[in-house]
């Protein structure tokens, strides 16, 4: 039997022409690339986790010599907001790379795991946001279709 998935995303064409990403965001996203701490990869990422209250709960890239002691950054803001706010549903998650040549980067698999399992304890899918300094955002509604064999807890 042959099986397929499909995955559902929008690009947004020069996202900074377009609006499409609010200007507070974009702005906070582009200054924490400058916190990343990325001394053995060069590549700053940052993240912005938007809550359902409107709070900004923010993380950046934390390299460790002891790889893979590190973790990327929006495993640092997703952990963060739900420490911060266990009840309260994650709306956006906004991640940014700093190079700017090529179309945005996507999550690793160890981040789309956490992602994904954020999503499924919250019981409510939220954006993703891809982008870069420049190019195009790529745009998730829900996690699931970029780890589709996921691990789960038994039912």
């Amino acid at each position: 039997m042959k099986h397929q998935i499909t995955l559902h995303y929008r690009t947004y064409e020069n996202w900074r022409e377009n609006s499409v990403i609010p200007k507070e965001i974009a702005e906070r996203l582009e200054a924490l690339l400058n916190t990343a701490h990325a001394p053995y990869s060069n590549y700053p990422v940052s993240s912005v986790v938007l809550m359902e209250s409107g709070a900004m709960i923010v993380g950046t890239n934390q390299e460790n010599a002891a790889f893979p002691s590190g973790l990327c950054a929006e495993r640092v803001a997703v952990l963060a907001a739900k420490a911060a706010h266990p009840n309260e549903a994650i709306e956006t998650v906004y991640i940014m790379t700093g190079e700017s040549e090529r179309e945005p980067a996507a999550p690793c698999g160890s981040c789309r795991q956490v992602l994904h399992e954020t999503e499924l304890r919250q019981t409510k899918p939220f954006e993703l946001i891809l982008l870069n300094k420049t190019h195009n955002a790529l745009a998730f509604t829900g996690v699931k279709g970029l780890l589709p064999f996921s691990f789960t807890l038994p039912r």
